[in-house]
């Protein structure tokens, strides 16, 4: 089961401010689920000295998130001008090393668990669009899991798929069973889109922390650099 603390403990094991760790919360870049109007924190990770510990650096605009997924996918990213192209360029040659939430800020997250007889069900909703370990097995990416699921959906959708479909976060001790992200600030994916790109599904993965998908999501990001055109 996971390790809880308030934010002010995590504050105080990490050396930043409450303020930070409830940013990091928000934007999806440590463990964590929402009590009341506060979080608790999951400490694990962070104990150990984890993936979550290089989160307190500061992550890239989602604008520059995008702008670089976008260029890993063989798209020009729309509405750029030339600096941040260039930007966003350069950082190309660094993606594969990525710390764990450093394009964090492309999407708000909210970690919540449905029963699990439902999570076929919510996979299918045409309002989601699959990423994650949800969309691996697309992409060939050497990841599977069954009983999770992850995907984005627009903020106009969020409330009434966790309505439809009796989300509810995560109690004291629980990993959530559902990842949903809502894209900021714009909504990235295509009309009757269903499944993430492979950047964007790599990215989720290395975002997991865990061994096994930041390996697995290096690897597609590796392969998606491949394919950028020079």
């Amino acid at each position: 089961m996971a390790v809880e603390v308030s934010v002010r403990d995590a504050a105080a094991r990490m050396g930043v401010s409450p303020q930070r760790i409830r940013s990091l919360a928000r934007g999806g870049r440590i463990p964590a689920r929402k009590i009341g109007r506060d979080w608790a924190i999951e400490i694990d990770q962070l104990s150990q000295g984890g993936p979550g510990r290089s989160a307190v650096g500061r992550p890239l605009s989602a604008r520059s998130s995008w702008a670089i997924l976008q260029l890993l996918d063989g798209r020009q990213p729309g509405g750029r001008s030339r600096s941040e192209l260039a930007r966003a360029r350069a950082r190309l040659a660094g993606v594969v090393g990525m710390a764990p939430g450093e394009l964090a800020a492309r999407a708000e997250v909210h970690r919540l668990v449905v029963h699990r007889g439902m999570l076929d069900r919510l996979g299918n909703d045409p309002r989601v669009v699959l990423g994650g370990v949800s969309a691996a097995a697309h992409h060939n990416a050497d990841l599977v899991s069954l009983e999770e699921l992850e995907g984005y959906v627009r903020e106009g959708d969020l409330e009434g798929v966790i309505s439809d479909y009796a989300l509810v976060s995560p109690p004291g001790g629980v990993r959530a069973n559902v990842v949903l992200r809502v894209p900021v600030p714009d909504w990235p994916f295509e009309k009757d889109q269903r499944v993430a790109s492979a950047s964007v599904v790599a990215v989720d993965l290395v975002d997991a922390r865990d061994e096994r998908s930041v390996r697995a999501g290096r690897a597609l990001l590796a392969d998606c650099l491949q394919d950028v055109p020079a």
